[in-house]
């Protein structure tokens, strides 16, 4: 059998190749993923003793809503003013008249958590702040002389006591509430929406969805008529999850935002835009769409893979910038709903790590509607039963289902969808979002992003450029609340305000700094709003006040060379040289600009190769330099930059000498080849003849390369290819034939190994590295033996190694094979057997027998065949010749040299036990 090294071969040229191309690679610099992920922020903030739930900023007042507080803030988050809401005693011991008394003398057990928290104008400058106490009745703050000096009022009537409409004024609900106050028709109608609460034993005092006014008298709410609210069925309270997680209002519409069951028998949740009217006291034009969030996975050979991200966790609805909404076909002031998602866990509103980004526009909301709609693609509320049994559930092909006074009235689920695609293209599928807010900066619109984690992440969005964040920093340890308010947004220094547990914080939308870009390329890049640039001095970006202003630059970045490759190249050859640094060809309108580059190496002009280099790595080729230069200097210029690195040379290699100068036929044999500036250039190939030698490792002073096979003895040259250049060794390499094994001998050898097998046979001298590999069959166990010539070469000789280790008993067939250089011979039996036992041999003689000395041992019968077959019985470290068993005698002849060489010899039954000396009378023994 033979080893064919020609396929071999060719797949190394290719791997040279290759590995070129990754040499030639320049190591990204770990600020190249364009944010230091490290960097903090101390930014303006208040802590709140107890934790915050609601955030509302008006006429530069920020009212926050906590635990037992609501506080009024300063623009610079200083507390203006501190109103306590709790806690309260609450029970059936109570017996306050109404929720504004209380019960006092009682001991506070009830902690009263904010539910909701919103301004109204209409009427008076009022605040109302509604509690988690007192069945969710507000507060009402009339703020006519400011925060510092409110009047305060409980939004209870006891006219509504007896209400058949349950309770008018109990607005929040204890699982979540979102109330929008809309102005229409010259009154205020607030519409309520509050998650269901998962315990069917709860009293009912708070409906599902509800539109109600205040009293003229203002001290509490009423509903318009009985269809004012909606309720679930009462088979789904207490066991319905369903969750309001954002409201807004765009044009005549009131929207409310839910994840709850797709429904039917499905147990899966997703996520639902709800519309009504705002014109509507009554609830009569309601309908239900599905919202769904996809993105598709690219798989290698396989077709991409849809994953929907079901479940709300954040939204908001803005206007957009010019350039986006230029890029998106919208009107102007049009607005955009952007929409944060997670996967949720199996058949459950839990989310999980992993989000998406969505946005659609009000108006296409719209349109989905009414052509859901017009085509019948809708089906009766399967949650809401409706207060009457009226037909609100019909839909005709002509009708906008508009909020016009003679449109049909309608309560519908439209039962089919058209799913959003992840703007960020699976960007944060390994992120819980938990926040997000959108404000138009310049032309640009900056979408920011709360996680779980407590990180903020900034990033300008566009449909056609990259989405890269542009800022990333961890805000806290705690998660970013979905609840965020903004703090002149139309301002340079407007602010977003975020929560994350006790603590508000204060973040300019257009970033907290610049310090996060850590390359200078990342930096001049950033968007303009943020006003970054590169400071010299400190070799960082940062904003103008933090630098000197004739270090800080926002047009070009200082070039730098890192490493240059190759180090050397051949005098009169074709090399291509790979620079790498920063900041090569900075240009900001096209990021990177070849025509600004110009580069020279020692002296030599070299040729950029446009398509192979980029901002941190320059390809360029060195073309039949015939003369060395003294400078050795690499020099590139990049517009006003220029940069430089000492170390490259052109040189001459030479080829002194090769080791072995014969091989077989077959290939195989390491070929070592000395002489200077072997490594230069970029690829080394040596070739014998037409075939290659498979290159093995390299240094400026030495080669080593496995030789390829030949079809029959010859002599070839060696030539050393480097870059076009050829350099032949003064002597050529002789392929002889392959080795010829005629015997191979012993058979046998004891369990314990030590037996010296003896390979003869012809040309077995072009082997310089023979091997022996022998396999235990029964085992599966391989073992590789390095072997050796004998002194004239004739001959191989290597060592049986020893079985024990495999825990078996003898006797155990193996297989040798014999590997030499590129020639791998037959298999040949090899049968282990068990050791002998020392102790029973007797004392050995030697008896003249003519010219020869005769050694003769007392062999037990249980040990005969063993000694015998083993053929490891040696005299003085010399094998005993002609071994023949004679009854229970062992003979053997002693060898010439050692008959008269010494009066004593040391016999030995392999190379590691010795038996005895002829002269020595005691008992064998093992040596320690």
């Amino acid at each position: 059998m033979r080893i064919n090294y020609s396929e071999a071969t060719s797949i190394l040229i290719i791997l040279q190749t290759l590995w070129w191309g990754l040499n030639s690679q320049c190591e990204e610099p770990i600020e190249s993923s364009k944010l230091d992920l490290s960097v903090t922020y101390d930014l303006p903030h208040f802590v709140s003793d107890t934790p915050v739930q609601k955030l509302l900023e008006f006429n530069g007042t920020v009212y926050v809503g906590a635990v037992n507080k609501l506080y009024a803030l300063s623009k610079d988050l200083k507390k203006i003013h501190e109103y306590n809401t709790g806690p309260v005693h609450e029970g059936h011991d109570c017996s306050a008249p109404d929720p504004c008394s209380g019960c006092k003398n009682k001991p506070l057990n009830k902690n009263n958590t904010n539910m909701a928290l919103l301004m109204e104008t209409f009427y008076d400058l009022e605040l109302f702040s509604c509690g988690s106490v007192g069945n969710g009745v507000c507060h009402r703050y009339l703020l006519e002389d400011g925060p510092l000096d409110a009047e305060i009022s409980c939004m209870y009537s006891k006219k509504n006591k007896d209400s058949s409409y349950g309770c008018p004024d109990c607005l929040a609900g204890p699982s979540g509430t979102q109330i929008l106050n809309v102005m229409s028709s010259g009154v205020v109608r607030f519409f309520v929406a509050n998650s269901e609460v998962l315990d069917s034993t709860v009293p009912r005092l708070h409906h599902t969805i509800s539109v109600r006014k205040m009293r003229e008298t203002q001290d509490g709410f009423e509903f318009f008529s009985k269809q004012s609210y909606m309720d679930l069925a009462p088979g789904l309270r207490g066991n319905y999850p369903l969750h309001y997680v954002y409201s807004f209002q765009s044009g005549p519409y009131i929207y409310f935002l839910t994840v709850q069951r797709e429904g039917g028998s499905s147990n899966a949740f997703h996520t639902r835009i709800v519309r009504m009217c705002s014109s509507d006291p009554e609830i009569l034009r309601y309908v239900e769409m599905p919202f769904e969030c996809i993105y598709s996975e690219r798989r290698r050979k396989k077709r991409s893979a849809q994953v929907v991200f079901n479940v709300l966790q954040a939204a908001h609805v803005a206007k957009v910038g010019y350039d986006f909404q230029q890029e998106m076909g919208l009107k102007e002031g049009e607005d955009v709903l952007f929409a944060a998602f997670a996967r949720s866990k199996p058949d459950s509103p839990e989310p999980t790590a992993s989000s998406a980004v969505c946005l659609i526009s009000i108006t296409d909301i719209n349109n989905f509607f009414r052509d859901f709609m017009q085509k019948g693609y809708t089906r009766k509320l399967s949650h809401f039963p409706g207060s009457e049994d009226k037909n609100f559930n019909q839909s005709f092909a002509g009708d906008s289902f508009s909020c016009g006074k003679h449109e049909r009235g309608y309560r519908l689920e439209v039962t089919s969808t058209n799913p959003r695609r992840d703007y960020f293209h699976g960007r944060f599928r390994n992120v819980l979002l938990t926040s997000i807010a959108v404000v138009p900066i310049q032309n640009h619109t900056v979408v920011s992003l709360g996680t779980a984690e407590g990180r903020v992440i900034q990033v300008v969005v566009s449909r056609f450029g990259k989405t890269e964040p542009h800022v990333d920093f961890r805000l806290d340890a705690l998660p970013v609340s979905s609840e965020m308010a903004l703090l002149s947004p139309q301002r340079h220094d407007g602010s977003l305000l975020l929560v994350t547990g006790n603590k508000v914080s204060k973040v300019p939308l257009r970033g907290p700094g610049c310090e996060q870009l850590w390359t200078c390329n990342s930096c001049l890049l950033a968007p303009a709003f943020m006003g970054c640039g590169w400071c010299k001095t400190s070799d960082r970006c940062t904003r103008a006040p933090r630098c000197s202003p004739s270090h800080w630059i926002q047009d070009t970045c200082p070039l730098l060379i890192t490493t240059i490759s190759p180090s050397s190249a051949p005098l009169g050859g074709h090399t291509n040289m790979t620079i790498c640094g920063k900041n090569f060809g900075f240009n900001k309108k096209d990021r990177f600009d070849t025509k600004l580059i110009d580069v020279v190496v020692a002296g030599a002009k070299c040729k950029l190769e446009k398509k192979d280099s980029s901002n941190n790595r320059l390809v360029c080729g060195l073309d039949h330099v015939n003369a060395s230069s003294a400078d050795s200097v690499v020099r590139v210029h990049s517009g006003k930059e220029q940069a430089q690195k000492d170390g490259f040379s052109f040189v001459n290699p030479v080829i002194t000498d090769i080791f072995p100068e014969f091989g077989p036929k077959s290939g195989g044999t390491v070929l070592t080849i000395t002489g200077s500036f072997l490594d230069s250039g970029n690829m080394q190939l040596v070739t014998m003849g037409n075939a290659t030698c498979a290159l093995q490792s390299i240094s400026a002073t030495m080669l080593t390369c496995r030789t390829p096979p030949q079809p029959s003895p010859s002599q070839h040259k060696v030539q050393l290819h480097i870059d076009g250049v050829i350099r032949e060794a003064p002597v050529s390499y002789t392929y002889n034939e392959n080795p010829h094994i005629s015997s191979v001998q012993p058979k046998h050898s004891f369990i314990s190994g030590g037996s010296t097998v003896t390979v003869n046979g012809f040309y077995l001298h072009s082997a310089l590295q023979p091997q022996m590999v022998l396999t235990a069959a029964t085992e599966g166990k391989v073992f590789q033996v390095t072997c050796s010539h004998d002194e004239d070469k004739r001959n191989i000789l290597c060592i049986t190694p020893s079985l024990k280790g495999l825990s078996v008993q003898p006797p155990v067939a193996t297989k040798m094979t014999f590997v030499l250089d590129g020639f791998s011979t037959d298999q040949y039996d090899l049968l282990y057997v068990e050791d002998p036992k020392f102790e029973e041999f007797q004392k050995p003689t030697v008896t003249p027998r003519g010219n020869k000395s005769i050694l003769e041992i007392k062999v037990p019968p249980v040990n005969q065949e063993a000694v015998k077959n083993g053929e490891v019985l040696r005299v003085s470290n010399r094998t005993c010749e002609s071994v023949t068993l004679v009854g229970n005698t062992l003979e053997c002849t002693v060898p010439m040299e050692l008959q008269s060489a010494a009066k004593e010899l040391e016999v030995e039954v392999r190379d590691s036990f010795i038996l005895s000396s002829t002269s020595d009378h005691s008992s064998p023994d093992r040596p320690a």
